[in-house]
């Protein structure tokens, strides 16, 4: 059993890291997870629209319309079709001959930036249309005409409609005294008309722009470059976390082909450990069924040799010996049966004793022994686990030294079958017990260049020098 243990002690190793791996990709898996969320937060965040903007844009869209109405002229399709504020300026800009909207209207009231001065985007929405109806009320000839007055008035009623849609309802702006028609009151602004407002009034009202005027030019009035920032970090974010996606993705590949070949590794390992030839130990006295069978050959080969000399007539009782029977008892791994079978042929009768000596095991030292084993443990072969004969799996084979028996050499045996799955568990079988270059990936056969050395020590053949082979 102790041949057994190192392989026992490497499975549960593999299956310990194998919850270490399980154990990681989970890990990973949260990371992704994390980083997926805060990419997408960040795209949505960035590309949230400003409402303020939509908001300022819609207002002066209906507000040209209306000029280019009031004034039954036909409004150009670049200002209705305008999807931002710097858009809009351009439009009304190259109109701005015909109309004047620009140079009256919008220029005075962006760039005082009077209705900046709103504490929120609601109070801010309510100052601009304040500013434009004033604005719009300056034109003595649209003021003298009852008609002309009251589209102005319908005129602010849709902006203040404009701006609910896209803040509160405005009820805190009526009840600070905003009149829900401009005509009865907007004294707080610029007169429309010199005649319907108090010169004291007017006076206030320049003086208190004027203020304001000097105050908005200090404050911060590109929003444009905040949203451009926001973009760009977001899209930076998006990168970043499609690179942490990537890199991730790969390393659990890595770790699935790793896994893998442990996997199959382990199941190699399973599959010696339970070989029904494996000699061990804790036998109890017992042969494997290959060492039967050789010792019921050579007993068979000793009775025939005595038949064949011609016996004396008294030797022909013990002929009939029951010599084909140890063969009917050859597959049962006791010693009990050979042991029989020995004790019978050592006590021959005396005629024959002449032809006893028999040579057949004594020219084996003249030749190299071979032994054959699977894959070297704790960096050499236990003499438990070799085979006499070539197994289906054997992958090593071992040639003792005829002049020093503790010395012995190792190759690769010449089995394409063998080959394939040594190349296939190249971590266990080859890498211990021999110097190689796998470059092929698809090779098929392993050559033995230069064979190993072996030493051997209280029943272990420990390896003193790795054989160099190369791939096919």
């Amino acid at each position: 059993m102790k041949s057994i243990m190192p392989i026992k002690q490497r499975f549960k190793a593999k299956l310990k890291v194998k919850s270490n791996y399980a154990s990681g990709l989970k890990r990973l898996k949260l990371v992704v997870f994390i980083g997926l969320f805060v990419g997408l937060q960040s795209i949505a965040l960035a590309q949230q629209p400003n409402q303020m903007e939509q908001a300022k844009l819609d207002i002066w869209t209906e507000t040209a319309s209306f000029v280019y109405r009031d004034a039954k002229l036909t409004e150009p399709q670049n200002i209705s079709n305008s999807t931002t504020l710097k858009q809009f300026e351009e439009a009304i800009r190259q109109e701005d001959s015909k109309s004047q909207i620009y140079s009256k209207l919008y220029r005075p009231i962006e760039q005082t930036g009077t209705y900046k001065r709103g504490k929120d985007a609601k109070a801010q929405l309510d100052l601009l249309i304040k500013s434009i109806n004033a604005k719009l009320r300056e034109n003595e000839q649209r003021m003298k005409d009852i008609n002309r007055r009251q589209q102005l008035s319908d005129l602010y009623k849709q902006l203040q409609q404009i701006a609910s849609d896209y803040v509160n309802p405005p009820a805190a702006v009526a009840g600070a005294g905003l009149p829900d028609d401009p005509t009865t009151g907007d004294e707080a602004f610029t007169a429309p008309d010199a005649t319907e407002t108090d010169p004291d009034t007017a006076v206030e009202s320049a003086f208190a722009e004027n203020q304001l005027s000097s105050l908005s030019k200090k404050q911060p009035q590109d929003q444009t470059k905040t949203t451009n920032w926001m973009t760009t970090a977001a899209l930076l974010l998006s990168i970043l976390s499609l690179g942490l996606i990537y890199f991730l993705y790969t390393k659990i590949n890595a770790l699935n082909k790793r896994m893998d070949q442990r996997k199959k590794d382990i199941d190699y390992l399973t599959q010696q450990a339970n070989a029904p030839g494996r000699k061990t130990n804790g036998g109890n006295g017992q042969l494997s069924r290959e060492e039967i069978e050789s010792l019921v050959q050579k007993a068979v080969a000793r009775e025939t040799a005595k038949l064949k000399n011609g016996s004396t007539p008294a030797a022909a009782p013990k002929a009939e010996v029951p010599v084909p029977a140890p063969p009917k008892e050859a597959p049962k791994p006791k010693v009990e049966l050979p042991a029989e079978l020995e004790e019978a042929l050592l006590n021959p009768p005396p005629a024959p004793i002449a032809v006893q000596p028999e040579p057949a095991p004594a020219p084996a030292p003249d030749k190299p022994q071979s032994k054959f084993a699977r894959v070297p443990v704790n960096g050499g072969f236990h003499e438990q686990d070799l085979h006499p004969t070539q197994q289906h799996d054997s992958i090593y084979e071992i040639r003792v030294s005829r002049k020093d028996p503790s010395k012995a050499a190792f190759r690769i045996v010449p089995n394409s079958p063998v080959h394939r799955t040594a190349i296939e568990s190249a971590y266990l079988s080859l890498k211990d017990a021999c110097t190689y270059q796998l470059n092929n990936q698809h090779a098929t056969r392993i050559i033995t260049d230069e064979p190993g050395t072996l030493t051997y020590q209280d029943g272990f053949w420990r390896i003193d020098k790795k054989a160099n082979i190369h791939f096919e």
